[in-house]
Order: C-alpha cells, then sequence, then structure tokens
C-alpha cells in the first residue's frame, strides 16, 4: 500500500499594494522636499509659488494617505477626513505664505526660508500623523532631519569645499617636487683610477 500523500502547498502571498503605493507616495514627498531645500537659495523668484504647490502636494497626499489608512483609530466619515485634512492644510498654506512675506520684507533671509518651510511642513504632518496615520508621524520626522541637515551641510560643505581646495592646490604644487624626487638623473659613475704603471 502506497502512501500518497500530497505536499502542502502554500497559497500565494498577496503583495500589499495599498502599502506599496503609501510608501511610494511618502517617498516621492521626501524627495520634493529635498529638491525644494537644494533649489531655494538659487531659485530665489519661484520659491513661493514651489513651496505652495508643495503645500498642496502634501495635502492632497496626506488625504489620500488617510482614507487608504487601515487604522481603525478614526471613526470619521470619509468627507469629514477630507473637510479636517483641507483646513489643516490651508492654514498651513497660509503660514507658508506668511513665511515669505517676511522674507519679502526682510524680516527673515531667503535661504533660511527653505529649512523653515520644511519644519513647518514636518509640524503639520506630525500633527495629521498624530490624528489619522502613524506613518506620518515617521515621515514627519524625517523631514525635520532633513532641514536640520540641509542647514549643517550648508555650513560643513563651506568648511569641505575650502579643505579640498587646499589639497588640490598642494597636490598642483607638490607634485613637480615629487615627481623630480623619483626621477633622478642618473649620477655618472666615478672615474676610473689612472692605470698604474
Amino acid at each position: 500500500m502506497t502512501d500518497l500523500q500530497t505536499p502542502y502547498a502554500l497559497p500565494p502571498e498577496k503583495t500589499n499594494w495599498r502599502l506599496i503605493a503609501r510608501g511610494v507616495l511618502l517617498l516621492g514627498l521626501l524627495a520634493l522636499c529635498g529638491f525644494g531645500l537644494a533649489a531655494t537659495p538659487f531659485w530665489k523668484q519661484n520659491t513661493l509659488d514651489y513651496w505652495l504647490w508643495m503645500v498642496a502636494c502634501f495635502g492632497a497626499v496626506c488625504i489620500l494617505l488617510c482614507l487608504l489608512s487601515e487604522s481603525k483609530r478614526h471613526t470619521l466619515r470619509p468627507w469629514a477626513v477630507v473637510r479636517h485634512q483641507a483646513l489643516h492644510w490651508l492654514g498651513t498654506g497660509a503660514a507658508v505664505f506668511l513665511l515669505f512675506w517676511l522674507a519679502q520684507q526682510k524680516f527673515l533671509n531667503i535661504e533660511a526660508a527653505g529649512p523653515a518651510v520644511t519644519i513647518l511642513l514636518a509640524l503639520s504632518l506630525f500633527l495629521a500623523g498624530i490624528t489619522f496615520d502613524w506613518t506620518l508621524v515617521v515621515v514627519a520626522v524625517l523631514l525635520g532631519g532633513m532641514a536640520v541637515g540641509a542647514v549643517f551641510l550648508e555650513r560643513v560643505a563651506l568648511i569641505v569645499v575650502g579643505l579640498l581646495v587646499i589639497l588640490v592646490l598642494a597636490f598642483l604644487l607638490i607634485r613637480p617636487v615629487v615627481k623630480n624626487l623619483r626621477h633622478r638623473p642618473a649620477t655618472a659613475s666615478p672615474p676610473a683610477p689612472p692605470p698604474t704603471v
């Protein structure tokens, strides 16, 4: 008698597309903020427009993520979530506009506006995350870290560039000397002693 055993096959794992879409959206927001931080000092005439569009993008993505959230923490109806988040992000947009108004009035340096707006977006995202979805809190912490890192990078970059310039100049000035030390001309052999008779 043969014992026929059918091997137990595991069902194929389902891909959680909702989780993947949320991750892609959040990484896209981080990338756009990084671009804004880098471009703010060099793109002064269009900076306000860019950051206002960023607030709108953050608001739309935040509303989408709150609606896609699998958390059962909030029991609001979808229209209430949209209303709450729309008012939240309209307030953030007004704060960004006021921040750039202060920069135009010379109360705030325009180079400081990028990190300040990023911190403001991080705070708004943090508050939305506390209310609706914890992943927004994680992204808010990353945004705050990006803003602080951009400020430190700007200061450190000047030191690093200065050191690199000094090293390149030293290399260019010392290279001929080192090259001459390696390739010394061969000295002639000492003259042979005169023959003795």
